[in-house]
């Protein structure tokens, strides 16, 4: 099958090291018109973020955004952003419950005002364990809310609404172009991608320096391949691998 989307996410995948990031761009930008693939940045960043980074590293236009971890999705061709998505993932989400709530637990602290927005509540909690974070999705759910949590890098903690992830994000977009998952590819590096790499059908790419959390993904998956490249140049690699002319 033929690989029509190809999703990535952005520090410690494409970006992290200038030279990595130089040789995807002029590689992935030789692929013949006709057969590149439809180039998702899927990031914890905000879109407005990932805008400036873009620029600012030389990474290759991208067709859509998808940002806030999964919570906000943006067509950069037509710099707007895509119609029904926040509608979609709204019901039982209240940024400002979660900030009351989270903030009388000790040891977790908001992130700066730049990594938040309506859908998504960014703290720091360091080296939580499974137990420790359940118990604080209980206290959010006890309080009414329908959310997940994201926990990646042993620090970061993202709230999200229950139906928003990078991979419930990707899975929403495919639906609207018409894309089927097993035409997609995927590449990330720590737990917040993980939920890419779990939509049924799409193949995945983890570089060398992918972090374990989601490298247990990819134990016994033939959809996911680990490549010995780091950064860019191991997603350079995974989409040789998975037949990109790139």
């Amino acid at each position: 099958m033929a690989i029509r989307l190809f999703s990535s996410d952005l520090d410690g995948t494409l970006v992290g090291d200038n030279g990595s990031t130089a040789r995807f761009r002029e590689a992935f930008e030789a692929i013949p018109e006709e057969r590149r693939p439809i180039l998702v940045y899927n990031s914890g960043r905000l879109v407005d973020d990932i805008r400036a980074l873009i620029g600012k590293v030389g990474l290759p236009e991208p067709d859509f955004l998808i940002g806030g971890v999964g919570t906000m999705v943006h067509d950069h061709r037509t710099d707007s952003p895509v119609d029904g998505f926040h509608d979609h993932i709204a019901a039982g989400f209240d940024a400002a419950k979660v900030a009351r709530i989270l903030g009388e637990i000790p040891d977790v602290n908001y992130q700066p005002t730049r990594y938040q927005h309506d859908f998504k509540s960014s703290w720091y909690l360091n080296n939580a364990k499974k137990d420790r974070l359940a118990a604080i999705e209980e206290a959010l759910v006890a309080e009414g809310l329908s959310v997940k949590l994201i926990y990646s890098s042993g620090r970061d903690l993202d709230v999200l609404p229950r139906a928003a992830d990078k991979g419930a994000c990707l899975s929403w977009l495919c639906e609207r172009l018409g894309i089927a998952h097993d035409e997609v590819v995927v590449a990330g590096d720590t737990g917040n991608d993980a939920a890419m790499f779990e939509v049924p059908g799409v193949r995945g790419i983890i570089p060398a320096n992918g972090f374990d959390e989601l490298r247990e993904l990819a134990r016994g998956n033939g959809d996911i391949y680990e490549a010995k490249g780091e950064i860019a140049d191991g997603v350079i690699e995974g989409l040789r691998h998975f037949g990109v002319p790139i």
